[in-house]
């Protein structure tokens, strides 16, 4: 099995485990959906440039990273705050049950800007596994 899909699994559970923990954060009505979605963010930098110091990159991101990818990094930054920011609030108001699978629908726009921006291929078998996806999320989501 290539260490991609390890880490995908490992991604996966960790993503899930995410959204039960910001429900039941929410539960006790005395946390905002914004402290909760502070205090889980927080940790993503601190560990993020821990990990390029220790891979002795930090010289590199913070003084000689080309503009191009500096600026496709932040907006990179920028979709995944508007991402999180969403996601917390939607959990906030409605289900775990709905808003989850609606939100992971980003695996089908992800596959397709691949496609379509990337030059990526997608073979037929993709392709209906894709429309499989949102119609499934459709069924969860009625």
């Amino acid at each position: 099995m290539p260490t991609y899909i390890l880490w995908a699994l490992l991604g996966m559970a960790a993503y899930s485990c995410m959204t039960l923990f910001v429900k039941l954060a929410e539960r006790g009505g005395n946390v905002s959906t914004y402290m909760v979605l502070a205090v889980a963010t927080t940790i993503v930098p601190i560990v993020a440039f821990s990990v390029v110091a220790w891979r002795g990159e930090l010289r590199t991101l913070l003084f000689d990273l080309d503009t191009p990818p500096l600026l496709w990094a932040l907006a990179g930054g920028i979709a995944l705050t508007v991402s999180a920011f969403s996601l917390f609030y939607a959990l906030s108001i409605g289900p775990a049950n709905i808003v989850v699978p609606i939100y992971g629908m980003f695996i089908v726009g992800g596959s397709v800007l691949g496609v379509l921006v990337l030059g990526e291929s997608m073979p037929w078998h993709r392709i209906i596994g894709l429309v499989a996806a949102v119609i499934g999320v459709v069924l969860i989501s009625l």
